[in-house]
C-alpha cells in the first residue's frame, strides 16, 4: 500500500511516498481504507523534529494523526462495526500514522461517520472538534454570556472553536487577518481583531475566557486582560520561563485524550446544525510537499486534507 514516510527529520524533502505491507489487525482492531487525513501544524513540527521522541521512535515514521475511511475488516472481538462502514477518528495521543491507504487501529478510537457528512469534512473536524471540545466544554466550561477570546480563529481548532462558543451563547471575539474576518463572522464570531493593525490588550479587558492557539508572547499578552477568575487554556508553545504575572487566574493546558465520546459529541453538534466543518484545500496523497510547505506559511484557513483514494 502507499504511504508517506519520514528517514530522518529536516525540510520538506524528507517527505517520501514509498510502497509499505499492510497492517494486521488484531482482535480488538479494524483495518480501515483511508479515504482523506488531514495535515495539522503538529504534522509539521512532528517532521521537523521538534518534538521530543522516546526509546520506541524509529525511522522509518509516518506522520498524521486522523482519519476518515471505510471498515474493510473487523478484528473477532470488534461487534459495533461491520466490513463497510463509513467511520472516522483520531489515532492516540503519542502515536502518528495516517498518511497512508490502510490503517489497523483500537475499535474504541473511531466512529461511524453519518451518510450526510463527506471523508473529507469529517477529517477536517476530527482532531479539531476533539481539541475545542476538551479546551472549552471540559477544562475551560465555557458558559452562555461569557467572553471569549479565541487566538487564531480562522485555522482548524480555532474555526470550530468559534462555533461551538458561538452555540453555547458566549461572546466571541477572534484575532485574524482582515481576509478572514467575514468568513468568521459567518461562523458566529461577534468582533474580530486585525492583529496586524490592532493591539488586541489596548482593545479589550474583562474577557472572562480566552483560547490560545498561537502561544509565546500573545499568550503572556493575554494574561493581563482577564478579568478576576478568568481562565485560559492553551496548545501552543509558550516562551521560555514563563511565569502567570497573577495568582486570580486559572492556566490550564489541555491534555486531549481520544475516545469516542469525543467523536459522538462532534457528530451530535454537527447533526445539530451548531458547527459545520471549516473550508478545506484537498491536496491528492503524493503532493504530501505542497501540503506541508503550505502549512508552514502558518496562514491556512480551516484545513489541508489529504486525499487518499
Amino acid at each position: 500500500m502507499r504511504a508517506i514516510e519520514i528517514n530522518k527529520f529536516g525540510g520538506t524533502d524528507v517527505l517520501n511516498l514509498v510502497e509499505i505491507p499492510q497492517p494486521v489487525i488484531s482482535s480488538n482492531e479494524v483495518l480501515i481504507n483511508i479515504f482523506a487525513a488531514s495535515v495539522n501544524p503538529a504534522d509539521s513540527k512532528m517532521r521537523q523534529g521538534l518534538y521530543p521522541t522516546n526509546e520506541k521512535f524509529t525511522f522509518p515514521y509516518v506522520l498524521g494523526r486522523d482519519f476518515s475511511g471505510v471498515i474493510e475488516t473487523c478484528g473477532d472481538s470488534v461487534t459495533e462495526f461491520k466490513s463497510g462502514d463509513p467511520v472516522f477518528g483520531v489515532l492516540p495521543a503519542g502515536r502518528e500514522g495516517t498518511y497512508l491507504e490502510k490503517l489497523a487501529i483500537d475499535a474504541d478510537l473511531v466512529a461511524h461517520k453519518p451518510n450526510s457528512l463527506s471523508h473529507n469534512d469529517a477529517t477536517a473536524i476530527a482532531l479539531t472538534g476533539l481539541t475545542a471540545l476538551v479546551a472549552i466544554e471540559d477544562n475551560l466550561k465555557l458558559m452562555a454570556n461569557e467572553k471569549i477570546l479565541i487566538h487564531g480563529g480562522a485555522g482548524g481548532v480555532g474555526s470550530y472553536a468559534v462555533q461551538l462558543a458561538h452555540h453555547i451563547g458566549a461572546e466571541v471575539i477572534t484575532t485574524a487577518s482582515p481576509i478572514n474576518h467575514e468568513y468568521l463572522y459567518s461562523l458566529g464570531a461577534d468582533k474580530t481583531i486585525d492583529y496586524n493593525t490592532e493591539d488586541f490588550d489596548k482593545i479589550l479587558s474583562n474577557i472572562n475566557v480566552a483560547f490560545d492557539l498561537i502561544g509565546g508572547e500573545v499568550h503572556e499578552r493575554t494574561l493581563n486582560i482577564l478579568n478576576t477568575g478568568g481562565r485560559i487554556a492553551y496548545i501552543a508553545p509558550l516562551l521560555k520561563n514563563a511565569k502567570p504575572p497573577r495568582s486570580d487566574i486559572k492556566i490550564i493546558r489541555p491534555n486531549v485524550n481520544r475516545d469516542r465520546a469525543h467523536l459522538l459529541r462532534i457528530i451530535e453538534l454537527y447533526e445539530l446544525g451548531a458547527v459545520v466543518a471549516p473550508e478545506t484545500k484537498i491536496i491528492p496523497l503524493e503532493n504530501i510537499r505542497e501540503a506541508h510547505n503550505l502549512i508552514e506559511t502558518n496562514h491556512v484557513r480551516g484545513k489541508i486534507i489529504l486525499k487518499i483514494q
